[in-house]
């Protein structure tokens, strides 16, 4: 009968040619280490261009973010915002509204609170704007309804069929009004910050940006109001006003 020999476990290949194969296994599920010691960390690029207007004075701006993860952590993007200063004064303080998901779509959606992992990257069409308040919303939506109900009635009269008609300054002046209190398009020079808030918070991100803003294109935002009288502008769109496209430049 031949005596047992007891192989030490370190010197047994067939155990550790197992066990390498089954650390290699667990390995390749995991990430890279480099990325383990890497922190939260976000980076951002804006497209040269921006596109500002206003709906009867409150400002809309539209820019194309490109959101991307190059640290080694998720991180949360919570929601972002555009700090608005002209000539050195604060003019405006705008969230983050809304997005194209695709650049040709007609349609928004919502911006809500989204992540991205390691190298993930997210690129869209976004739409930073405040909301009517309660008071404005009402006020708006009641002159509307005063504004088409009159543009209507005229309409059937003979003499106006086929043509624009003008709803009575009376009716119409409420958008002027609050063109004229919330326009902020005006002539000169102007800093942006865009802000981008994260959880964690030690990836959250500032960028400031400057841009231009000419007489001419002042005043062609400004053409708008020549329109409210028509409906234009407020209960339907003729895209005579498209608003302008500014050149940004980072600071």
């Amino acid at each position: 009968m031949q005596p047992t020999i007891n192989i030490p476990l370190y010197l047994d290949w067939s155990f550790w040619t197992a066990a390498v194969a089954v650390l290699a296994l667990v390995l390749s599920q995991l990430p890279p280490i480099y990325l383990l010691l890497k922190h939260a960390k976000l980076d951002m690029e804006l497209f040269s261009f921006m596109h500002i207007t206003h709906k009867v004075g409150n400002p809309n701006v539209q820019l194309h973010l490109i959101l991307s993860n190059i640290g080694g952590r998720d991180v949360r993007i919570k929601g972002s915002t555009i700090a608005i200063k002209r000539d050195g004064k604060d003019v405006a303080l705008l969230p983050a509204q809304n997005y194209l998901q695709n650049p040709n779509d007609k349609t928004t959606v919502l911006f809500t609170p989204f992540s991205l992992k390691p190298k993930e990257e997210w690129a869209h069409i976004v739409n930073y704007l405040n909301y009517f308040s309660r008071e404005d919303n009402k006020k708006y939506r009641s002159a509307e309804s005063d504004l088409k109900k009159d543009i209507y009635e005229k309409r059937e009269k003979p003499e106006n069929k086929d043509k624009l008609v003008e709803a009575d300054k009376g009716i119409f002046s409420v958008f002027i009004d609050m063109f004229n209190t919330s326009f902020i398009w005006h002539p000169g020079e102007y800093e942006v910050k865009i802000t981008i808030n994260t959880k964690p918070e030690s990836a959250r991100l500032k960028k400031n940006y400057r841009f231009t803003l000419f007489e001419s294109d002042s005043k062609e935002l400004s053409k708008a109001i020549e329109d409210y009288k028509f409906g234009d502008g407020i209960y339907w769109n003729s895209d005579k006003h498209q608003g302008s496209i500014v050149q940004i430049a980072e600071v």
